[in-house]
């Protein structure tokens, strides 16, 4: 009661503190379960969820710390806490801010403790029809205490005389203690009496459990047990029941089993002698819980016992299965994984490489697991490894899952350049899933037969060991697979080389070619001079010419 009131005090003052805390609105975080209720020492996850896309939940605690481990991922946040304390029952608040106000959801975690059924029990040795019996009916370990509540009924009707119910506490839990004192009649034989313990919870949840007990009132058989009532015992090892009644004659008894193999089984040693009988079993299989009934007969007087047992075993018929054994990157995939055992097993998972385990999602019960992995990634290629197991044993069970995925990574290497006769090889390379096909193609027409290709596992070489000017070119590589395909192109030139007996003809043909020229040359410039002397000489001759027919001047005449 004092930590609900500290938890109370502490809400209040956080509330105060932040004065822009609302709880109202569309912007509100979502909560799930709404209503928890959860038995202490069993785990429970707290699920918080922003409507709002600008707003990141948070979890507030009225400790320092976390009582379990919080996990964040975008609008969404998870409180799980692997082993629930009654001291962990209360409100829990998650709070986001949007659009720069605070808003708040708050869930009440409401936790009990009822790990076993009440044990009825008579008081009265060798009942006497007429006479008042007395029952007692107890429980232990209960939580909470101040909310338990105890009734009696006889067959379906709701008794009203009981004594007022004991509560002993101890520490957080308590021990329930009622007695019931019934006034049977002359006729009655047999009555059955059960009583019914309830918790109250402040989720205004109900927890109840109930026993019976069925009282055989000495008219012709008196002194009638069984031993023990209820059992528990693991797989393998012995069980032994025994079963008496006082009477005369004698009581005849035989044993029978309800439920799941019924009947009298092969392997049940039974033992008889004066009015008591032994059920013997060397080894319990999980097949041997249930109800074994002692059938006690008398004259014409008859009854019946029963006797409660409960076998624990390791995990059986386990098994895991997929969806999809090969999924594709971006797709989703679903693995699970079953156990049948007792007590109910624990399933975990695990991946036998190394990984990021960021975007599974686990969900399951009661001997059944699921883990869902919405969006594959080349990663998550690997064995799957499942855990089923509890305090009897575990099993491991694994499956492979493989991711397929187009081309990446792909590159193409190779010489630029090379000459005539000169050898080529080109790589091309790529990462896939399946396995890519590579081929390659020249983009102008070019004969082929020359090439030699070859290689494996996401790798080809493309080699050409005498070039020829013809291949000269671009040439592509083609990566693919049913998914999808990469091209990629490179230019190869081809320098020309000219061979020794070219050489010889070309500079034969240069020298020739030369001389040629220079002849031409100094015949033209000699001609040239020839033509400007006949030019001087021919002038200077015509100027004699005039010369000599010039008319004569005076004093020549003189």
């Amino acid at each position: 009661m004092r930590r609900k009131t500290f938890f109370l005090i502490f809400i209040l003052l956080e509330l105060l503190q932040d004065s822009v805390l609302v709880s109202e609105g569309r912007e509100k975080p979502v909560i799930s379960p709404e209503s928890p209720v959860v038995q202490i020492g069993e785990p429970v996850e707290l699920t918080c969820i922003s409507r709002c896309a600008g707003g990141k939940p948070e979890w507030r605690f009225m400790r320092d710390s976390a009582p379990g481990k919080v996990t964040s991922s975008g609008l969404k946040t998870v409180l799980r806490i692997d082993k629930v304390l009654d001291l962990y029952e209360g409100y829990y608040i998650c709070t986001i801010i949007c659009a720069e106000e605070y808003y708040f959801s708050k869930v009440l975690l409401a936790v009990y403790s009822f790990p076993h059924s009440p044990k009825v029990e008579l008081q009265t040795p060798n009942p006497v029809a007429g006479q008042t019996v007395t029952l007692e009916c107890s429980a232990q370990d209960l939580y909470p205490c101040y909310e338990i509540k105890v009734f009696w009924y006889h067959n379906l009707e709701l008794l009203g005389d009981q004594e007022k119910t004991v509560i002993q506490n101890l520490e957080s839990m308590c021990n329930v203690l009622s007695h019931l004192n019934y006034k049977t009649n002359t006729g009655n034989k047999d009555l059955t009496f059960t009583c019914k313990i309830e918790l109250d919870l402040s989720t205004k949840k109900y927890i109840a459990k109930n026993a019976s007990l069925e009282i055989h009132l000495n008219t012709g058989l008196h002194n009638i047990w069984i031993e023990p009532t209820r059992t528990v015992g693991r797989a393998g090892d012995p069980l032994s029941i025994s079963c008496g009644a006082d009477g005369s004659p004698v009581p005849t008894i035989t044993w029978r089993k309800s439920g799941p193999g019924t009947g009298t089984l092969a392997h049940w040693n039974i033992t008889r002698e004066n009015g008591r009988s032994t059920l013997n079993i060397n080894e319990l299989r999980s097949q041997d819980g249930g109800f074994y009934i002692c059938d006690i007969s008398s004259g014409g007087n008859s009854t019946e016992r029963q006797s409660s047992v409960e076998v624990w075993y390791g995990p059986q018929t386990p098994s895991i299965t997929g969806s999809v054994k090969t999924g594709r990157e971006g797709e989703s995939l679903t693995i699970t994984c079953s156990g049948d055992a007792n007590p109910e097993p624990n399933i975990s998972w695990g991946k036998t490489d190394p990984s990021e385990q960021r975007g599974w999602n686990i969900s399951g019960s009661r001997g059944r697991s699921e883990l869902r992995i919405d969006s594959l990634r080349p990663d998550d290629k690997g064995i799957y490894e499942c855990v089923v197991g509890n305090k009897m044993g575990e099993v491991r069970l694994q499956t492979w899952v493989d991711v397929e995925y187009s081309p990446r990574n792909v590159t193409i290497d190779g010489a630029a350049s090379a000459r005539q006769s000169e050898s080529l090889t080109i790589t091309c390379s790529g990462d896939a899933n399946p396995e890519p096909n590579i081929t390659w193609g020249k983009m102008d027409p070019s004969e082929q037969r020359r090439w030699n290709v070859s290689g494996s596992r996401g790798r080809s070489e493309l080699r050409i060991d005498s070039l020829r000017p013809d291949d000269q070119g671009i040439y592509e590589c083609v990566v693919g697979n049913k998914i999808g395909e990469v091209r990629l192109q490179t230019r190869v030139d081809v320098s020309v080389t000219v061979k020794a007996e070219q050489q010889a003809v070309t500079l034969g043909l240069y020298v020739l070619l030369t001389s040629l020229v220079v002849f031409g040359t100094f015949f033209c410039l000699f001609r040239k001079r020839l033509f400007k002397a006949l030019e001087r000489e021919t002038a200077d001759c015509r100027e004699q010419h005039h010369q000599n027919l010039a008319p004569p001047t005076q004093s020549s005449l003189q």
